[in-house]
Order: C-alpha cells, then sequence, then structure tokens
C-alpha cells in the first residue's frame, strides 16, 4: 500500500531532518540526542529539543516541533533556545526545501525507501544494541583476563632482559627462566611441574612404556642411599614413589664405574649380558669419562642400528664384546604371572608395577593365560583365585587403570570420577562383563607405595566389594589429576587439574595443598585429620573412609628388614660377594648358600669394613649419634661424649650377634646377587614369593571362602545383590556421560 502524498512529504521532511539535525549537532550548542528519535508531529516541519523538566516532574526526555511552546511554554523552549542562531536555521530549511524538491526525492522508488526504513528503524535499533552487547559480554572478559597477565609476564621478560644485559657476570638466561618458572610452579604442590625438553621426553617415554634402545638398566656409584632405618616412617607430605627399574644404587667407596643393573628378557638379556657386568665402552668409545646418563645415550638409538658394547665379568678371563640391535625396548608392566600355593589350589598371581598405555593389555593377556592352564590342569577346571600385587605401583594413565579395573568390576558398574574448576567432569564406566569371573575370589596387595593409578583399581575392587584388599595399613593416598600440556620447543607443563572420585563418591587424597607465599617459598602441605574424614558405605554396605588413602580390609604386616641386613644393603658387599663367588665357581640346581659361603660373606665384611672401604655398620645411626655428640660438646659434657663412642661399639656388637639371629635373610640376599647374574628378572621374583608373607596370608585368605565371603560382607546383615546393584548403574548409564572423552592424563 502506498502512502499518501502529504505523508510521504511529511516522512521524507522527517527523515532529512534527522540528518541535518546529526550534521547540526557539530556546528550548534545542542544537547546530545536521545535514542530513539521518535518527533512528536510529522508535519515537515523543523524539529528541536526540549530541556529536561526541573524538579518535581517526571516528563521525559522529548522531541518538540519548533512552533509548539513545549513544556518550557512560550514556544521559547528554555533559555539555552535563545542562544541558537536565527541564520543556521534558515540556511537549514532552505537546504531541506532545496534537497527534497529535486526530482530522484519525488520518484516512487524513494517513497517506498522510505518506507521500509521506517519500518526498519526500531528492529535496526533493537539489533545494533544486541550486537554491542554480545560483543561487548565475549570481549570484555577476556580483555580483562588478559589486562590480568599484562603485567607479571611484561616484568618477568624485563627482568630476564635487564639481567642478561647488565648484570655483573654472564648469566644463562635459559636456566633462569627454568629456576623461576620451577620456583613459582613449587608453591603449588609437588606435582605440578614445567618438563624441560629432556624431561619432556623422558615423561613421554614412561608414559608409553617404549623407547628405542637394547634392554639394559645401568647404574653408577653413588653417595646416597634411599634405604632408610627399619621401622622409620617416610614423609606424609613427601610424592609418591616414583617408578623405578633398578633397585637402589649402593652407597659404596669404589672407582668409577658404570654396572648392569638389569637386563631385559627378550632384549640385552638374549644378548648374554648381566647384571653384575662391567662396562667399558660402548662403540669403541670408554665410559671411564662419561657419566651414567651420556652411556644411556650412546646405548639408546635408532631401532635396527647396531650397537657395541664391551664389558667386563667375574669369572671371564678377558674382556667380552658383544653387538646388540637397537628396538623398540618395551617396559612390561606385568613383571610376573604364575601360579602361588600348591598345584590344586588353583590361585594366580600378577605383579603389576606400573600403568602404561599396554598395562590393561598385558592384565588381560595375564588373566587368560592362568584360566587356561587352570582348566587344563586344576581339579576344579578353573581359576579359583586370584592375586594382583600393586605393592609398590606408583600409578601411570588413567585410562590404562580404567582398562585393568574393567576386567575385574560388573559391568556397567561407575569406576572413576574426576572434576575440577577449569576440568570437565566426566564418569569412567565398564562397558563388558569383567574377563575374571564372579566364582574366581580376588585380593589385592597393596602398600604405602601403591599409589595414583593403582589406588583407582583398588579403590573400584574395594568399594564394588568385588575383592579383599590386603596390606600392611593403608595406601598412599594420591586423589589428584595431572594433565600434560605440550608447549613450544618440546617442553612441557604437567600440572594439577582435578581430583579423582571413587564409585562410592569418596576422594581418598591424603594431604591438602595450599599456595605458598614469598615468605614459604613452597606450597603448604597439611594432612587430612581423622576428624575430617567423612563415611561412605561400599555395595554391600561396608563402612569405609574418605581423605588417607584406601584403607586394607585385612591388615598383614611385612617383616622388617633388620638394621644388620639395611647396613649390608648399604655397603654393596653383596654384589662384590656374588661377583668374587661366580668368578670361582658354577651354580648348580639345589643351590643355596651354605654354612661355609656364609662364613666368608660376613669375613669380606669386616675386612672392608676395618680398611673403611665401607661405611661402618652403625653408620645407619651416624645422623643422630653426631647431632647429639655436637649439642654435648657445645654443653660441655666431654665425659658424655666418650660414652656415645662406647655406645656405637655396644651397638656393633649386637648387630654382629644378628648374623646368627637373621641368618635366613641374609642368605636370601646373598643368593638373590648371585643368582641374578644367572637367571632373568622374573625368575628371581617368582623365587621370592615363597617368602613373602602378605603373599602367603593372601594365599590363606583364598582357601578359606567363609572369611573370605565375612570381610565382603556377603553373608547376614549388610549383604549386597550384584546383579541388583549393576542394575542401578544400568540405569545411570543412559545418561549423558555415556560418551565420555578419553582423556590422556598422568597421575
Amino acid at each position: 500500500m502506498i502512502a499518501s502524498s502529504s505523508t510521504i512529504c511529511a516522512r521524507r521532511r522527517s527523515v532529512l531532518s534527522l540528518l541535518l539535525l546529526l550534521l547540526a549537532r557539530y556546528v550548534t550548542p545542542f544537547r546530545p540526542l536521545p535514542l530513539p528519535l521518535v518527533p512528536k508531529h510529522s508535519q515537515g516541519l523543523p524539529l528541536r529539543r526540549a530541556e529536561l523538566r526541573g524538579p518535581g516532574t517526571s516528563s521525559p526526555l522529548m522531541l518538540y516541533r519548533d512552533d509548539d511552546p513545549g513544556p518550557g511554554g512560550g514556544g521559547s523552549g528554555g533559555d539555552n533556545e535563545k542562544s541558537k542562531s536565527p541564520i543556521i536555521r534558515q540556511k537549514l530549511d532552505k537546504v531541506i526545501t532545496k534537497v527534497t524538491s529535486a526530482p530522484f526525492f519525488q520518484s516512487e522508488a524513494f517513497i517506498k525507501i522510505v518506507a521500509f526504513l521506517e519500518k526498519l528503524k526500531v528492529p535496526l535499533l533493537s539489533f545494533t544494541a544486541g550486537v554491542i552487547i554480545t560483543v561487548s559480554s565475549l570481549f570484555i572478559p577476556a580483555l580483562s583476563s588478559e589486562n590480568k597477565f599484562t603485567e607479571p609476564v611484561t616484568l618477568f621478560s624485563t627482568i630476564l632482559s635487564d639481567l642478561d644485559k647488565t648484570y655483573v657476570d654472564p648469566v644463562d638466561t635459559k636456566k633462569l627462566f627454568e629456576t623461576g618458572v620451577s620456583a613459582m610452579l613449587s608453591s603449588l604442590d609437588p606435582y605440578t611441574e614445567f618438563e624441560t625438553r629432556n624431561e619432556a621426553a623422558d615423561m613421554r617415554e614412561s608414559v608409553s612404556g617404549r623407547y628405542g634402545g637394547v634392554g639394559l638398566v645401568i647404574s653408577g656409584p653413588t653417595e646416597a642411599s634411599n634405604l632408610a632405618l627399619p621401622g622409620s616412617d617416610s614423609d606424609p607430605d613427601s610424592s609418591p614413589p616414583e617408578p623405578s627399574e633398578s633397585p637402589s644404587p649402593s652407597k659404596r667407596k669404589q672407582k668409577k664405574e658404570i654396572r648392569v643393573v638389569n637386563a631385559f628378557e627378550g632384549y640385552a638379556y638374549d644378548a648374554g649380558m648381566r647384571v653384575g657386568d662391567k662396562i667399558l665402552s660402548v662403540n669403541s668409545k670408554p665410559v671411564s669419562d662419561l657419566t651414567v646418563e651420556q652411556v644411556r645415550n650412546e646405548l639408546r638409538g635408532e631401532p635396527g642400528s647396531s650397537v657395541e658394547v664391551a664389558f667386563e665379568r667375574p669369572g671371564l678371563p678377558e674382556v667380552n664384546k658383544v653387538t646388540i640391535e637397537r628396538q623398540i625396548v618395551k617396559l612390561r608392566d606385568v613383571k610376573l604371572t604364575t601360579f602361588v600355593g600348591k598345584a590344586e589350589d588353583a590361585i594366580g598371581y600378577i605383579q603389576l608395577q606400573g600403568f602404561t598405555q599396554d598395562a590393561g593389555n598385558e592384565v588381560r593377556a595375564s588373566i587368560t593365560a592362568l584360566q587356561k592352564v587352570a582348566e587344563k590342569e586344576s581339579s576344579t577346571k578353573k581359576l579359583e583365585g586370584l592375586v594382583l600385587d600393586l605393592r609398590g605401583n606408583p600409578g601411570g594413565l588413567l585410562t590404562s587403570a580404567v582398562d585393568v579395573a574393567s576386567l575385574l568390576v560388573p559391568k556397567n558398574s561407575d569406576i572413576v570420577s574426576a572434576r575440577g574448576r577449569g576440568f570437565p567432569s566426566v564418569i569412567y564406566r565398564s562397558r563388558a562383563s569383567p574377563l575374571l569371573s564372579p566364582d574366581t575370589k580376588l585380593v589385592v596387595l597393596v602398600n604405602s607405595g601403591t599409589a595414583s593409578a593403582a589406588e583407582i583399581v583398588s579403590g573400584a575392587v574395594q568399594d564394588l566389594d568385588v575383592g579383599v584388599i590386603v596390606g600392611a595399613d593403608r595406601t598412599y593416598g594420591k586423589g589428584l589429576v595431572q594433565n600434560v600440556e605440550e608447549l613450544p620447543f618440546d617442553t612441557a607443563l604437567k600440572f594439577t587439574v582435578a581430583k579423582y572420585f571413587t564409585p562410592s563418591g569418596r576422594c581418598i587424597q591424603s594431604t591438602n595443598y595450599e599456595e605458598g607465599d614469598k615468605a614459604s617459598k613452597n606450597f603448604k602441605a597439611t594432612s587430612v585429620k581423622a576428624a575430617d574424614r567423612k563415611d561412605f558405605k561400599t555395595r554391600a554396605g561396608r563402612s569405609i573412609k574418605d581423605g588417607g588413602g584406601i584403607e586394607v580390609d585385612l591388615k598383614v604386616p611385612p617383616p622388617k628388614a633388620s638394621a644388620l641386613e639395611v647396613a649390608v644393603l648399604r655397603s654393596g658387599v653383596l654384589d662384590e660377594f656374588a661377583a668374587q663367588w661366580c668368578s670361582k665357581n658354577e651354580i648348580k640346581a639345589g643351590f643355596k648358600v651354605t654354612d661355609d659361603m656364609y662364613r666368608q660373606f660376613q669375613d669380606m665384611l669386616a675386612k672392608k669394613e676395618a680398611s673403611g672401604d665401607i661405611p661402618a655398620l652403625t653408620s645407619l645411626y651416624s645422623a643422630p649419634f653426631d647431632t647429639l655428640k655436637k649439642q654435648l660438646k657445645e654443653s660441655g659434657y666431654e665425659s658424655s661424649v666418650s660414652g656415645l663412642n662406647n655406645l656405637k661399639k655396644s651397638i656393633r656388637s649386637e648387630m654382629s650377634n644378628d648374623f646368627n639371629k637373621f641368618d635366613k635373610d641374609i642368605r636370601e640376599d646373598i643368593a638373590n646377587s648371585i643368582l641374578a647374574r644367572y637367571l632373568p628378572e622374573s625368575m628371581i621374583l617368582e623365587r621370592s614369593l615363597k617368602t613373602d608373607a602378605q603373599v602367603n596370608a593372601a594365599i590363606k585368605l583364598l582357601k578359606t571362602p567363609d572369611k573370605f565371603d565375612t570381610l565382603l560382607a556377603r553373608k547376614g546383615k549388610g549383604s549386597g545383590d550384584m546383579n541388583k546393584y549393576a542394575g542401578l548403574n544400568q540405569k545411570r548409564a543412559g545418561t549423558d556421560d555415556d560418551d565420555l572423552p578419553a582423556i590422556n592424563l598422568n597421575w
């Protein structure tokens, strides 16, 4: 519908008036125009603004015609209107009249455009306002966040630059940067770390469980030992134990040399290298001036290439050389799969030492192998029990922990969940029926070194009442999730992003960390108090608690090493005695440490202690003795100082008597040192199970069904129904959590 001529003219004048008023704003003393610009009348006359009403009025700010007296009365429009130039007004009217009389403004096309703009005015203004609000909501927080980081980043860069240019001595800016970043991250928790290029490569290797090399674990002389006094407790605020491919190196005075600590089966072991071999050169390059790290790098390389290793071995008359082809070395998480107890017991044993990306497949293969052998060999034609040994397992990948747990728990059972401030909440749930039959009784062995991913498996087994947790007391208690963020220049950032929760909903984190300040320079750690630990229930209604690791269902204390045994292990004499014995003797079937061998070992130990080749056996107590001796001297108690020396002699005499009291343990250590030069690691581990108190307790429990069921509340009050519980979880499986992301996290 087309509007009348007078209406069209009025609309034209209205639109042009608005445009010209905007122009006149910069040449006249008009106040800012309000929005929306809606004229009160539309008779084509020029418009003016009315002033805001005075106090006590509520009229809005509006636009009026010049000939309308308006709220101010008298057609003046207020005092400000008197200051407007009448010459400018006349010129504007002439321009408007001249422009609107042009042919284009009289055409039907322009009339349609004006009508369309009239309709579009309000939606366009609304759209523009919406765009402004949306853009503001998106960019203002981002700009605010950017401003928050601008100052510290600029300061850090400026400080680093100033030190590099003007510090009194030349500085290594790379080391300064790493020191600064490490100090910053160490104020958060013990797990948040910046990984340099080499450290990031090592971390990727530990996660994948693979590297290109020959399969040797080597070590050099060291002045430290990780062995503690019998009965000593570890620091509750320290990090969980790191995975290790070799035992703690011995403390001893010796020439700088590189020795083989372990030779992996299928790799260097098959090529002929053994524990105790002294490496002389790698590819004709002497190792006497190289560090352990440098020798390791020489042994590693591109799979398919070869490396020549020259070594000495006690008992062999000359230097030996062997050429080994480098290949992809797989660090197996499952160290041992075997049967324990009597053959008719049909009890399997799996020792799981880590959670790299193939841990689930390795455990699956081990369970399958045990089941097949049991079906053929046992009288019941099935696997009666399984001992899963997670003692000393420091953890690994979250996904691998889920894979292992899925082999043990009922289908559609929650295994673990994780959530954090900026971390998407996820729930991992078993999708298939367990590989381990519900009729097979399960025992999980744990200790204070069982941490992270190993605690996820232990927690799922306990919360779902699938098996019994056996150990001395409780696990480490690490319920934090770390993510690994790849950074430029092949570096990485490992930082804590979330907490994880077992199927019952508990978090087993034993230590709370708070951000440190400039004074403390480190994070603040506080152990979770017993009063703050909350109660939870297992599937069968058993009471369990959060905060403090996984508490065992059955306590079995491990045998503690005597002070003498700890001192012997630290001395390094075991390796030297084994090397000397092997150079003069041959091992035979039914090997054991005879009384004559035991006396020879004691004689060697005494001679080396007297000559100073090894620390005194009483050096275990050196630190407290030295502290007390210093304090006594400062206090002037000289006679008491001499009494300390007599006390040391008394302790040494009692330790000598321990050779008879603990001869069984010392003989076992001697035998293992000798056998390690002939047998692969798996056979040494299997041999040690026979004297393992906790393994034997697990076997006894599996052979006592009534006690096993009682511990899991499967009889009497509080017993649960597995199928009913699985059905409840199956209902939850239909939620949006079904399609959960596969997150590669380090625990």
